[in-house]
């Protein structure tokens, strides 16, 4: 039989001028974060597990080529310059933007690939879930660990159940709010969804709310600062549950589209509009505690909402769904998502109720 293959695109940086092409070492962005984060040369080349003098040495050598990228002040640590906080902004929002896309090509590269190898019986499930860290962590675990693989398609929630509904996938993932807000939105979930068909099993619990860059917060102290002209917001795409969730926030605040500058302008990821906002792109956006935190902006957190698989019952019994329930169970998964901002994972792996996570 044919080993199982892993297809992985990465973006890659390459500096060209007139005598040579270099490779830019990922490393380096590395200890840019590192240093952004800890303020520290020292201590950013201890988390990169590197030496001091590489670390030193490496920063140097493309400070030949940007110019200071790091400012070390003694006695003050250090802190990224301009032109570091630049470069280490754009990889972040060209990560945030294809990273996503490359993911879902490679999972068709690797389906294809499959196909064509005839000794190929390793099973596989097919999912189309909203892009996030836990459904991320569940893919890595069981890919890891296990006999058969899970092709991850990131869409959003909509598009998701949409495709689960037209059988385009084998299990769809979800999110709705907790509260009154879910109350506005299970009508187009139940639309697809109904409990004599379908299973619910709980993925995380997770907190949505407002991300912006610290020195907006004497401007941003509930969400009608949205309706403030002067700050420009990155919204998320039609058909995403976040989107939805979203609209149905603002429509109940009586806020209206209209009055928020930059409704119209969005991103496909919580990744991208993190990114964008940290970058200064942007001022402000909706999305999970979890990229506020990675980004180091600010968070003001407005709902809570329910992450779910929805799995016909025809296939629960199957050994594989039975083997993701036990995955999102076990220590491992709860560990891979232990620092992450945001997230809940005392219900993970258990089926839940329809009337649980759809009720007001």
């Amino acid at each position: 039989m044919a080993a199982i293959m892993e297809i992985k695109y990465q973006i890659h940086w390459q500096i060209h001028d007139a005598n040579q092409t270099d490779d830019l070492d990922p490393l380096v962005f590395q200890l840019l974060t590192f240093i952004q984060q800890l303020g520290s040369l020292r201590k950013a080349a201890e988390h990169a597990n590197v030496s001091y003098r590489h670390a030193w040495g490496l920063l140097n050598k493309w400070q030949d080529t940007f110019g200071p990228l790091v400012i070390l002040e003694k006695g003050r640590g250090a802190q990224l310059s301009k032109i570091g906080e630049k470069i280490l902004h754009t990889h972040h929002q060209l990560h945030a933007k294809f990273s996503p896309e490359l993911d879902n090509i490679a999972t068709e590269v690797k389906r294809e690939l499959t196909a064509l190898n005839s000794d190929q019986l390793t099973p596989s499930l097919n999912i189309f879930a909203s892009h996030g860290l836990a459904v991320s962590a569940l893919r890595q675990l069981i890919n890891q660990h296990h006999d058969f693989k899970l092709d991850l398609h990131f869409h959003g929630s909509l598009e998701s159940l949409q495709a689960l509904q037209s059988k385009q996938c084998d299990i769809a993932g979800f999110h709705i709010p907790i509260g009154p807000l879910a109350t506005l939105l299970r009508p187009q979930y139940l639309d697809i969804l109904h409990p004599k068909t379908h299973e619910l099993v709980y993925v995380v619990r997770r907190n949505q709310g407002l991300m912006f860059r610290p020195e907006h917060e004497t401007e941003i102290q509930n969400i009608h600062a949205l309706t403030n002209p002067e700050l420009k917001f990155i919204n998320r795409q039609s058909g995403s549950g976040t989107r939805l969730l979203f609209d149905q926030i603002i429509k109940a605040e009586h806020i209206s589209a209209h009055d928020i500058t930059g409704y119209d302008d969005v991103e496909y990821t919580h990744l991208a509009v993190a990114a964008l906002v940290a970058s200064g792109m942007a001022d402000i956006s909706f999305g999970i505690a979890s990229m506020a935190d990675k980004f180091n902006l600010s968070f003001l957190p407005l709902v809570w909402e329910h992450y779910c698989l929805a799995i016909p019952k025809d296939i629960c019994q199957d050994e594989a769904v039975q083997d993701i329930k036990l995955l999102l169970q076990s220590d491992r998964f709860k560990e891979a998502l232990v620092d992450t901002t945001g997230y809940d994972t005392s219900d993970s792996g258990q089926t839940m109720s329809f009337d649980t996570i759809f009720r007001s």
